[in-house]
């Protein structure tokens, strides 16, 4: 049956624009692109295909035929997309009435699954944009005005990332897709990406002279009065893309711009909105191969993300289409996060805020208020921030560009507001999490966000009703992941007697017996010949991980958790001349459930043999692999030592008597100390 689908989707962005040029304002006030544009295309999906048996060609063009025949409108054939629906086109562009009621025709006849109007999404300006100038200093020089990260009860109702990060900056493993108008090449996007795709097939929307292809840079999306139908003003490109990505993953810690929420995953863009907006069905492309499901014509996406923000949408309930999307990818194991949307009404009535499965995600202002725009009501899941521009400052800065048209490439930022800000917050703390987790589910996700949200300040105007389980907390989900708790303890002598341990070879004094070993350089993992100064804990063989660039090492065994005894213990020496969110060390499970990870930095170097404690109660009486990791970046050594692995009872084990510390050793490359090429 029909579902009335979205009527005049809107991108969740801005109306006034408001840019500094040259120490002046220019103020434009834009009316909007109407809602509900002409509909010139229909998805239609057929029985045959829903039943899985793929129609053939000669078929396909009887159907498309039969349907024009019996409609009196004459459907041509623009393309397959994903999910097993088609993409027909209209002789004329039709008014929104009058397309819905013809794919209530031919949704009513036989052997067709569902039909509905390929409805244009819009990118609409309705809220202030402010330009701010690059300062190209140290240390990020603009996080000090990302308030919008911190949290500073009643004044700044923010992320709360700074104790967070303490906890990880994210593993470059993680892929957040960017599902918008495409991301330039911002110089606080450098190397953050991974290869994107351009799903935009009409060349006038696309705008950058081609249909569908793998450039999923942002041309620009601006418009002249009335190009998209209806009456409407000028509006310069948006750029949003690009402001949406900086939020989720800018580069952090490099001295330049902004900073953004996870410092070490991947963005991968993917662009579906330009002039105009998107139609639906490329949009649905995009979800669906960002996710790594398979779209006709389009190569498989090599980085499937596990995180899709999507900062927009629009009125009308979630469409079959989107539907069947959202269900798919959530069933592959990949979180969608959706912006409630602008209009400051119910989100239920807006799409893909509606659809069931995705993280609705509304806007709280710096003090813990819902945002006067956004949306709210029984689908959102949770609150974000999101900021309000009425104050320049409050808005939420991330990068963006300075040209009116195409790009200036001027490497600039912006403050700007709105549900299509709060949304990839979310999105990036989700991939913190996911991080931590990989095994984690998008629902288990939902969950967990929810749980360690914090609770909205008093006096707010959001409460549980209308904004969802409470302002989501970065340090909250992070500290209060499912995964094992770590604990220094005091750093000891060597030859401390071993607990008893169900492992073969704790002490690794038999070399390699019991244990797998991998260097993705090939180096020595259990061994005996050291770096200058360190000496094993006990005995005559250690092992050590990382000391090379770019490289990847463990050791493992299988090893069934003791029930009495489910806390991993081991001796670990940390040496490292790198700064943090670099260089990381791990205990994994099963090859894939990260328990623990700690960086590998200047900051947490020891100087000496400590002891560090897992809990793997979550295991105890399973027969698991445990891996004992280390992951390095392509500068600056970090070298982690290991030796003497145990379980015991508890986090904190009786212990003797701290002795001094091992002398410290000088941080050097493998290849350095062992003299080899």
């Amino acid at each position: 049956m029909f579902k009335r689908n979205i009527v005049g989707i809107l991108l969740f962005a801005f109306v006034v624009l408001v840019i500094n040029v040259q120490g002046g304002l220019i103020a434009q006030t834009d009316e909007p692109i109407p809602a509900g544009l002409p509909v010139r295309q229909m998805i239609v999906q057929f029985t045959e295909e829903v039943t899985g048996n793929k129609m053939a060609e000669a078929a396909l063009d009887g159907r498309i035929q039969q349907l024009s025949q019996v409609t009196g409108t004459d459907l041509q054939y623009v393309r397959a997309m994903s999910g097993e629906a088609h993409v027909l086109k209209l002789p004329a562009a039709l008014p929104v009435a009058e397309a819905e009621a013809l794919a209530a025709e031919i949704s009513a006849q036989p052997g067709v699954a569902y039909a509905e109007p390929d409805y244009m999404r819009q990118i609409i300006s309705d809220t202030p944009i402010h330009v701010a100038a690059p300062l190209l200093t140290p240390n990020d020089p603009q996080y000090a005005n990302q308030w919008h990260y911190k949290y500073v009860a009643g004044s700044s109702e923010g992320l709360n990332l700074p104790p967070a990060w303490d906890i990880t900056t994210g593993l470059s493993t993680t892929v957040v897709a960017v599902i918008d108008t495409g991301i330039l090449n911002h110089t606080d996007l450098a190397g953050r990406t991974v290869p994107g795709y351009d799903f935009i097939a009409d060349t006038f929307v696309a705008n950058d002279g081609n249909g569908r292809d793998n450039n999923p840079a942002d041309p620009g999306d601006w418009i002249v009065a009335n190009e998209c139908g209806g009456i409407h003003s000028a509006q310069d490109s948006s750029w949003h893309g690009t402001h949406v990505a900086g939020t989720i993953g800018a580069a952090t810690n490099n001295g330049v711009g902004v900073s953004g929420v996870n410092w070490n995953a991947k963005i991968l863009p993917v662009r579906v909105l330009g002039k105009c907006g998107g139609y639906t069905s490329d949009i649905v492309d995009g979800m669906r191969w960002a996710a790594g499901l398979s779209v006709s014509g389009v190569s498989a996406n090599a980085n499937p993300a596990d995180v899709i923000n999507m900062s927009l949408g629009g009125s009308g309930a979630c469409s079959t289409t989107e539907q069947n999307a959202v269900n798919a990818i959530v069933a592959a194991g990949t979180a969608v996060v959706v912006a409630a949307g602008n209009s400051n009404a119910n989100a239920g009535d807006f799409s893909p805020a509606s659809c069931s499965g995705v993280i609705t995600v509304a806007s709280n202002d710096r003090y813990g208020d819902r945002a006067w725009y956004s949306n709210y009501g029984s689908t959102v899941e949770v609150t974000a921030p999101g900021g309000d521009t009425t104050i320049l400052s409050d808005g939420v800065l991330s990068t963006l560009d300075g040209g009116t048209t195409t790009p200036a490439n001027n490497n600039s930022y912006a403050y700007y507001q709105g549900t299509s800000m709060a949304a990839p917050h979310v999105a990036g703390l989700a991939s913190l999490v996911l991080g931590q987790n990989p095994g984690m589910t998008p629902s288990q996700l939902l969950t967990h966000l929810q749980a360690t949200a914090r609770p909205f300040p008093s006096g707010s105007t959001c409460n549980t009703s209308n904004c969802g389980a409470g302002i989501v907390d970065a340090y909250n989900a992070l500290n209060a992941a499912p995964l094992a708790n770590k604990v220094y303890l005091p750093l000891l002598m060597n030859n401390y007697p071993i607990p008893p341990s169900p492992l073969v070879n704790p002490g690794f004094e038999s070399g390699s017996t019991g244990w797998t070993e991998y260097s993705a350089h090939g180096w020595d993992i259990i061994t005996t010949s050291l770096a200058t100064g360190v000496t094993p804990h006990g005995g005559s063989w250690a092992v050590w991980l990382g000391g090379d660039y770019d490289d990847i090492s463990y050791v493992q065994q299988s090893v069934t958790v003791p029930t009495a005894t489910p806390y991993l213990a081991y001796w670990h020496w940390i040496a490292s001349a790198d700064s943090c969110g670099f260089d990381y060390g791990l205990v994994v499970i099963n090859g894939n459930q990260v328990v623990d990870q700690y960086n590998l930095c200047t900051s947490t170097s020891t100087g000496g043999w400590a002891k560090h404690v897992v809990n793997l109660n979550a295991y105890k009486g399973q027969t698991v692999t445990l891996q004992i990791r280390a992951e390095t970046d392509d500068s600056l050594n970090s070298n982690l030592f290991i030796d003497d692995v145990s379980f015991q009872a508890s986090a904190s084990a009786v212990l003797p008597p701290a002795a001094p510390n091992d002398t410290p050793t000088a941080v050097m490359d493998r290849a350095a100390v062992l003299n080899r090429p």
